[in-house]
């Protein structure tokens, strides 16, 4: 299970509906994963303890990298970029269209003319 805790006050839609996240909130499942995906510098994400996966307690083994479609950790949004560089990260994937356009309604002043580009892929 994903959970992050929030590091400062802010406010966005998730799943269209307004939220008020405040310093110190620990956050859980799909709100959670959305938030360590697209808002790592509000957030810090929490290590969820290793599963027993039934081994030996000895030195844990080696695992494949990733491959293929994960995305890099280091690939994160930051909403507050040109709205080319937003809509560079979120190229056709309507996941992080939605993920960019909760986070760009949640702003003060939303940018009109990215919110509209980021609906329509999100629609898509």
């Amino acid at each position: 299970m994903s959970r992050v805790v929030v590091n400062e006050n802010f406010k966005m839609f998730h799943g269209h509906q307004p939220l008020t996240l405040e310093a110190g909130q620990v956050v859980t499942g799909s709100l959670a994963a959305l938030l360590a995906k697209t808002a790592r510098k509000r957030v810090t994400v929490l290590e969820d303890e290793q599963p027993d996966t039934g081994g030996d307690g000895g030195a844990p083994q080696d695992q494949d990298p990733p491959t293929g479609g994960q995305r890099a950790a280091d690939d994160d949004l930051d909403i507050d970029a040109s709205v080319a560089d937003v809509l560079a990260w979120v190229g056709d994937d309507p996941e992080r269209a939605v993920a960019a356009l909760d986070l760009e309604e949640a702003k003060d002043s939303p940018r009109s003319t990215l919110v509209k580009q980021l609906t329509k892929i999100a629609d898509a």
